[in-house]
């Protein structure tokens, strides 16, 4: 499954929230969301290069929407990818290859394509029946609940401090958010 955690609009703070397994498949996957989404406004792509996956998927077409909500995903991929090099020791310099390959695309062409709507909205919340009011709220509780299992943080990186208020053992439906 393909997704961005919102855990904060602080993205650099949602990237430190990020469990670890989330680090690593927040790059790989929203790499992946941010070609498709490219090439579904008609990034060319001559020599197949590019990724192209999940192209229904509620997070690839909220990217696909706008340059805006496009640049979005690309902020947040760009912390998880800084993320990525801090947590396992990566050297600066050093790039994972599915953000090397978002790399590869040209910002004159991406801001030349035809996006179909203009400014930023909310992104959508693709976390089961956890929905609030706003998408953060959903994420978070989504976080606490459905993602506990794979609760593992490296280096000084430690649980994000709302994870007790978000915690519903009830379920969704009884959320107050």
């Amino acid at each position: 499954m393909v997704n961005a955690f919102w855990l904060d609009r602080d993205l650099r703070r949602a990237a430190e929230w990020l469990v670890d397994r989330h680090v690593l498949s927040s790059v790989f996957e929203g790499s992946m969301v941010l070609t498709t989404a490219a090439r579904l406004n008609g990034y060319p792509d001559p020599e197949d290069d590019l990724y192209f996956t999940h192209a229904g998927h509620p997070l690839t077409r909220w990217a696909a929407a706008s340059r805006e909500n496009w640049r979005r995903v690309y902020d947040y991929v760009d912390r998880a990818h800084d993320e990525w090099r801090y947590r396992w020791d990566h050297d600066d310099d050093r790039v994972h290859g599915s953000w090397a390959t978002v790399g590869t695309l040209d910002d004159d062409l991406l801001s030349d394509l035809a996006w179909p709507e203009t400014g930023r909205s909310d992104p959508p919340q693709v976390t089961g029946g956890w929905k609030a009011d706003d998408y953060v709220d959903a994420y978070r509780l989504y976080y606490a609940n459905e993602k506990r299992h794979l609760f593992g943080w490296a280096k000084d990186r430690t649980e994000p401090p709302w994870i007790d208020e978000y915690t519903v053992p009830e379920g969704p439906d009884a959320h107050r958010f």
